[in-house]
């Protein structure tokens, strides 16, 4: 019986053993599976705080012994340190432990568990394949492909390898969600009253880290709609101009119309013609270019009566966040202006009207009647209904990106995947991940022609799709 954990990549807890030679029988895995349990649940915590493990649960795990194995791993050894460092407990808390920055700061790699008797008490207390009750509810027919184990990691310690180069943080998430897919772990949540999207192992693994996933030992395949958000909100103002507010209505959770009925709040017109040319530069990719022409234009905000040195230091530190390094206001430098372009106007999306007020003048500049819509509907008074989701006046901006992320759920999943299935007898896998859907490469052109067909269908137009052929071998041979 295969199970994996990971275990600190810089940890030899093999030698110190023959180093030290503890006064008791000791089991490798039992140690490693302590330690297992302080990195995967300080990963909800950044490390930063102590994780609370309580004896009653180490016993029932561990054994009676278990408080040996916390001892040798709490000792600070002569040339080698501590593994872990411990917490004395609270009132109301228990012990608390800690792996050090030495061992989490270097990375992880897979361990294997061979004894099955520690798995299966493992699993029993902290393994819980998970799906709420909106899963069950409204998409219990993409468990399968979770449920089948037919989806398999190649390569799993190369693929755990891979995430040793991505920051501490977003690498150890990678690794652990890796980790579910190796051991045939999974959880799906859908909260209907906000995002309206299925979150499940897939949606929280990077690109980076998908490549490595097979189905039946085919590499898989994702077709990505460019530019997504821009162009769902471009379906919807297209429904609000025709008012046809009943049909979008199909695309949003019956208990939250409230995200429909509130567009009878907004006053502010769109222009037609600036409606079709904002849809137009959106399907033929032009838009996040558009806006970056704009973004660090000297020129356009001098025009308005703004010191250019304002707008590079606003966004040197957003570029820093984002890139690693300080950009200091030469265009002919900057390879990542379209990548930073792209964020900065998702993010002014929807974010607080308030907010990102340069990015805002950028819009404005370039679609002034639909920058007035998507304010004024983001400030929008909320009827008061307690069946429906009540936004306080901080988060009433909320409501954009849930409608625009139901609208989108409803579409790729219920239109597409759920039919695609269907057409397919539940033979062909199709996972979503939000704005994209995921498939076996062999079956990636039918799907995008499938997908494309049915937004002609439904909207009387197509967005641009593509599709990427996930390979590992491009992943593996930038690891080693």
């Amino acid at each position: 019986m295969k199970y994996y954990i990971l275990k600190p990549k810089k940890l030899n807890l093999e030698n110190l053993v023959d180093i030290y030679q503890p006064d008791f029988k000791f089991n490798l895995d039992k140690a490693y599976l302590i330690i297992y349990l302080v990195i995967k649940l300080s990963n909800k915590k950044n490390n930063s705080n102590e994780v609370r493990l309580s004896s009653k649960m180490l016993q029932s795990m561990i054994g009676y012994d278990y408080n040996k194995y916390i001892k040798f791993l709490l000792e600070n050894y002569l040339g080698h340190g501590n593994i872990l460092k411990g917490y004395r407990y609270s009132k109301g808390s228990t012990f608390g432990y800690k792996l050090t920055d030495y061992f989490f700061n270097n990375g992880f790699e897979l361990y294997e568990i061979s004894d099955y008797k520690l798995i299966n008490k493992y699993k029993s207390i902290f393994v819980k394949n998970k799906i709420n009750e909106q899963v069950r509810k409204h998409y219990y027919f993409l468990l399968k492909f979770f449920k089948n184990k037919k989806i398999s990691v190649y390569e799993p310690f190369q693929a755990i390898e891979m995430t040793n180069s991505f920051e501490t943080k977003k690498g150890l998430k990678n690794a652990l969600e890796l980790v579910n897919f190796m051991n045939g772990e999974f959880k799906l949540t859908l909260k209907s009253r906000t995002d309206g999207r299925v979150h499940s192992n897939l949606t929280r693994l990077s690109k980076k880290s998908r490549q490595f996933l097979q189905y039946e030992e085919e590499n898989l395949s994702e077709i990505d709609i460019s530019s997504a958000v821009p162009f769902i909100l471009y379906l919807v103002m297209r429904m609000y101009l025709d008012n046809n507010l009943t049909y979008l209505t199909n695309f949003s959770y019956s208990n939250s119309n409230l995200f429909i009925y509130m567009l009878d709040e907004v006053t502010g017109d769109i222009e037609k013609t600036e409606l079709n040319d904002f849809g137009e530069s959106i399907i033929n990719g032009k838009l996040y270019e558009q806006f970056s022409e704009l973004l660090l234009n000297q020129d356009f905000y001098e025009s308005k009566g703004i010191e250019f040195n304002k707008v590079i230091k606003y966004y040197q530190f957003a570029f820093k966040e984002m890139f690693g390094y300080y950009f200091d206001g030469d265009l002919k430098e900057l390879k990542d202006l379209k990548k930073f372009a792209k964020r900065r106007f998702l993010s002014m999306l929807f974010a607080k009207t308030s907010k990102y007020h340069f990015e805002q003048l950028v819009f404005k500049e370039l679609y002034p009647s639909i920058h007035k819509f998507i304010n004024e509907y983001k400030n929008a008074n909320q009827y008061k209904d307690s069946e429906t989701m009540i936004y306080s006046k901080k988060e009433r901006h909320k409501k954009l990106s849930h409608l625009c992320f139901q609208f989108e759920a409803k579409v790729m999943i219920d239109n597409i995947a759920r039919e695609f299935d269907v057409m397919y007898k539940g033979k062909v896998p199709v996972y979503t991940i939000h704005d994209c859907l995921l498939t076996t490469s062999s079956n990636a052109e039918e799907l995008k022609t499938f997908m494309q067909n049915k937004f002609i269908e439904l909207f009387g137009i197509a967005p641009n799709l593509t599709i990427e052929y996930l390979n590992p071998y491009k992943q593996i041979k930038q690891a080693s």
